[in-house]
């Protein structure tokens, strides 16, 4: 068996997802075909991801064919298409290359006259301007008849695939899904960063086919690998736990986030010649990066936010989001900040949702990007109304701010966990809440108490005789561990067992929490809690 090589992959480089991709690969080598969809938001690294993989793809067994779709003609995709599947054959042949469409065709006709005889037919139909359904058809066909030429099997990468509805085709997904069914010789790999239209697409447009594609969910780093990130970009500059756990807390772990702000820190370092990182550094080079004009995360997200300003509808959208991002998280009281109709906000908040700026979780709306909500509230809010046109006056506001964030989370993370929760219970007024698909209701509770025995921490929210029974291990859960938990929530007056899980649990001692009925917490689920009420995020 020929299988692709598994090179040395650092930690920070998503190894799991890198295996799993090339172990795809080296299946559809020895005949088995496996469609993938990595889906996840901007910023974390879903095409360097599928550069990484493509450089492993260099063995000459197979042809790999990467399509960028952001905007462009539909002319221009068809001869991209074109194009890159030429130049990657000849590539496959060692050929001495040239970026010329016409010495691509010249090199390749000998070799693979089929293939080249139908991208001549799509030359002509596209001079001719034929309907772009024939074209599109035609152009999807390349790969198998390349196949068919070369015996060897297609890696055929979508970036940004949602954008095929861009060009104004009548069903360009039934074509895809056809030409996907009989082509068993390419696999495909659907990249995209529209979260919410790319699951759209796969359940209904591709549906047939959805049982056939993986799906790889795309998240920002954990806490333990966005810690080994920061670490290894900042080299033998020393940076404390906290600092590093402020900056994963602020990024919400995003790696294109934290590479911006890690390089300002090192070389503001450099250029005060230090080697280890203060809070003063950490302020500035968030200066340098999220506040000033030119700097890189402004200009990202003030496109970003300009971009929904170009919306054909009564935009209510910036003053929605300047309201989310100051903690109003209801569109009833949204629609009183604003002075707008429930169903009104409703509307906008939907179309946010779609555009996955926004998520709503029963009767809260949270904005995705942690980073972005904190511009909007530090740098954008400022900006726009207040009367102070003095530059560095204005720094100096942003300055205080993160000193005010930096201080809360200081005095959030040195609280037991078991404080924190308790703290954040009293805050529930029977609120209903959509979190890990269940929805429920943040009970307003009479009395809440926290109980620590037999190494178990505990927190008991009471309203009249019902409870909620809710324990913390910061430690790994296993069999003998669970037991102890389920004997400590038999009690007849309980209603809601929860168990949070901070660093795993025993697939085994999983199935028995399930079993009776305990719902399982991890860090993830928590931190949505925390963020509904403006409270800072766990970093373990």
């Amino acid at each position: 068996m020929e299988n692709v090589p598994i090179l040395k992959i650092e930690n920070y480089e998503r190894p799991e997802i890198l295996e799993l991709l090339l172990k795809r690969v080296n299946g559809l080598k020895n005949k088995y075909r496996q469609n993938i969809a990595i889906i996840g938001p901007q910023s974390l690294g879903k095409t360097s991801l599928v550069f990484n993989l493509l450089r492993h793809c260099n063995d000459n067994k197979l042809i790999p064919i990467y399509i960028c779709l952001k905007p462009k003609s539909f002319e221009v995709f068809a001869k991209n298409f074109i194009g890159i599947l030429l130049h990657q054959f000849l590539m496959s042949k060692h050929a001495k290359m040239e970026d010329n469409l016409d010495f691509l065709l010249n090199e390749s006709k000998p070799k693979i006259p089929r293939t080249v005889r139908a991208i001549t037919q799509i030359n002509k139909l596209i001079k001719e301007s034929a309907p772009k359904d024939e074209i599109f058809s035609l152009v999807l066909e390349l790969p198998q008849f390349l196949y068919d030429e070369t015996k060897k099997p297609i890696l055929l990468i979508f970036d940004e695939f949602q954008n095929l509805e861009n060009f104004e085709l009548k069903a360009p997904y039934l074509e895809l899904s056809n030409k996907i069914m009989v082509q068993k010789n390419t696999m495909y790999i659907m990249v995209s960063s529209a979260t919410h239209q790319a699951y759209n697409i796969l359940n209904k447009k591709l549906s047939l086919l959805f049982g056939n594609f993986e799906i790889i969910n795309m998240q920002p780093f954990n806490a333990r690998t966005a810690r080994e990130f920061i670490g290894k970009k900042l080299g033998t500059v020393k940076i404390s736990a906290e600092l590093k756990n402020f900056l994963i807390y602020l990024t919400g772990g995003y790696p294109f986030y934290l590479y911006i702000i890690t390089e300002q820190i090192k070389y503001l370092c450099h250029d005060g010649n230090t080697d280890a990182v203060t809070e003063n550094i950490v302020i500035t080079a968030l200066g340098e990066t999220l506040h000033k004009n030119h700097a890189i995360l402004n200009q990202y997200f003030n496109n970003k936010y300009h971009g929904l300003l170009n919306t054909n509808h009564n935009n209510l959208y910036p003053s929605i989001l300047l309201a989310l991002a100051s903690g109003i998280k209801k569109p009833s009281q949204i629609g009183k900040h604003i002075n707008r109709k429930t169903a009104e906000i409703n509307r906008h908040i939907n179309k946010l949702i779609q555009w996955d700026v926004t998520t709503k979780k029963g009767v809260f709306n949270c904005i995705n990007d942690p980073l972005l909500a904190h511009w909007l509230k530090l740098v954008l809010c400022p900006r726009q109304f207040s009367f102070n046109m003095d530059i560095n006056n204005a720094s100096s506001e942003f300055e205080s701010g993160i000193k005010k964030l930096m201080l809360k989370f200081s005095l959030e993370s040195k609280k037991k966990l078991s404080v924190r929760l308790k703290e954040l219970f009293e805050k529930f007024e029977n609120d209903i809440v959509e979190l890990d698909k269940k929805r429920f209701m943040l009970t307003h509770f009479d009395e809440i108490v926290i109980k620590d025995s037999n190494g178990l921490s505990t927190v008991n929210a009471r309203r009249l005789k019902k409870v909620w029974f809710c324990a913390i291990e910061e430690g790994f859960i296993d069999e003998a561990r669970i037991g102890t938990y389920l004997e400590h929530a038999k009690r007849k007056d309980c209603v809601r067992k929860i168990l949070i899980v901070l660093d795993g649990i025993d697939p085994t001692a999983r199935l028995k929490a399930l079993e009776a009925k305990v719902w399982i917490w991890d860090q993830n689920t928590v931190n949505d809690l925390f963020s509904l009420f403006e409270k800072p995020r766990v970093i373990e």
